[in-house]
This record gives structure tokens, sequence and C-alpha cells, in this order.
């Protein structure tokens, strides 16, 4: 575990070179048993969006923080010059920033993927990849190890893999998280609570188009289960072209 007094004097030295918050490694920032939010920020960097998961982050310091960045369904064809400055600034406000890639269930070219995530590192310096489209069967365990051995080697510490679901416990541990439950609606207990022996910290929930913000005795009963979560109100064929309208409540939740 990482001692306050280290934290504050890694914050201390940041701000005598002008710097920013310092990041510490997602695994690092959960260890302690706290749950932070993993928000797909699927929105472009000039959206209002971006300042405002920055002012949630800098209102409640203690609530770990990763944002998914989707330039185009992936990386894109070139660097944007808008993602560069605004994935500096979530960085440098402390949130931990993620690029976005499909794997089609194990079926997509690992050389693609990995291409992709060479021009993540190389154009945006992301902190990690974030794996959509997992699948959920221990046959492709192969294929998911040598994406994360691909990640680890530039450099690319956090990695999440998003089955949605359930899986084959032996893929349990080949990416630093696995997004478990991606549907509307909260989860009911029995869709989290499988792999509790685990620890909670490799595995996190999406919850979408949940109208109202559940209670804190709810979150929190969630909490014992996953190191990161996200409840949005939004719905629809796109839940994640925009920030819930109660985020900064449910950030309050997790911080309390």
């Amino acid at each position: 575990m990482v001692s306050q007094k280290i934290v504050l004097v890694w914050i201390a030295l940041a701000l005598l070179l002008g710097g920013g918050l310092p990041l510490l490694s997602a695994s690092a920032q959960t260890k302690n048993g706290s749950t932070g939010v993993v928000v797909p920020l699927y929105t472009y960097p000039t959206d209002h969006s971006w300042a405002s998961l920055i002012k949630i982050r800098q209102s409640y310091p203690s609530v770990p923080i990763i944002a998914i960045i989707n330039p185009n369904n992936g990386v894109g064809s070139s660097k944007d010059s808008n993602y560069v400055s605004g994935i500096k600034s979530l960085q440098n406000s402390g949130i931990v920033v993620l690029g976005y890639v499909y794997t089609g269930y194990g079926s997509r070219s690992a050389s693609l993927v990995e291409a992709q995530m060479k021009n993540y590192k190389n154009w945006y310096g992301v902190n990690g990849i974030f794996f959509d489209e997992m699948s959920s069967s221990g046959s492709k365990l192969s294929y998911y190890k040598g994406l994360a051995k691909f990640a680890n080697s530039l450099g690319l510490t956090m990695t999440m893999g998003n089955p949605g679901t359930n899986m084959a416990s032996s893929l349990i541990g080949v990416f630093s998280n696995l997004c478990i439950y991606e549907n509307p609606g909260m989860p009911k207990t029995g869709e989290i609570n499988a792999y509790s022996s685990y620890g909670k910290q490799g595995f996190s929930y999406i919850a979408y188009g949940v109208n109202s913000l559940p209670s804190q005795s709810v979150i929190m009963g969630t909490t014992t289960y996953v190191g990161y979560l996200y409840i949005t109100n939004l719905g629809g064929s796109n839940p994640y072209n925009g920030l819930p309208s109660y985020l900064s409540n449910e950030v309050a939740t997790l911080a309390s």
C-alpha cells in the first residue's frame, strides 16, 4: 500500500515542478479497498464533458477515475492534436486514460489490435488499453494473453477487458481488470459476485439506462465485488455520448 506521506510528497513535488497531480497506477489506487469509476468518455475532447470530468476529479481526489477514450471506434487513422492536449489534461488531473480497441470476441487479427496499441502509445501516451468485445470463452486465452503481453511491452500497464458478463475462470488475471457486467439497469448481486474469492480489484461493471442514481446503500453494496463501476442515466443506441447527469453525486457517494 502506498503510504499517505509518500503520496503527499509526490503531490508537493509535482506542484513545485509546475506539473499536474502525480498519476498512481490504477491498481495502486484501489489496493486500499476503495472503488473508483471507469468512464467511457466517447465524446470529443472539446466537448464540455472532458472538462466536467476533470472538475469532478479535482473535487473528489480520493476516488480513482479511469477514462476510456475512443477517437474513431479505435485509435483512428491519424493523430489528433485535440486528443493530445485533452488526454494530457486528464492525466494531469490524476485520471488514468485507456485507449479503446475492439477484439471481435477473439476473431479480430491480433496484429491489427497491436498496431492500434502502438499508435495509442506513440500518438497519445495513454496509460493503458480497454479491450472491448472480449470473448468470455477460455478457448481464447492464448489470444488475450498475447495482447496483454504486447501491451505490457509498450509500457501500457493498465489493461481492461470487457466481456460484459461472467466468463471462464481461466481468463481471470489476463488483464488488470475485467468488466463482468455491461447492461441496462443495476446489476443484481448474483451477476457480479461470482469472483469474490479473487478480490474485487480485478473486476468492474457498467450499468446504463439507470434513470436516477441508486441509494448510497445500493451503490456501496456493489462495491464489495468490484474495483471500478460506472452508472449512467443515458441509454439508447449509444449511452456513452455524454456524462450521466448525476456523475458528481455518484463519485461523491464513493468518496463517502
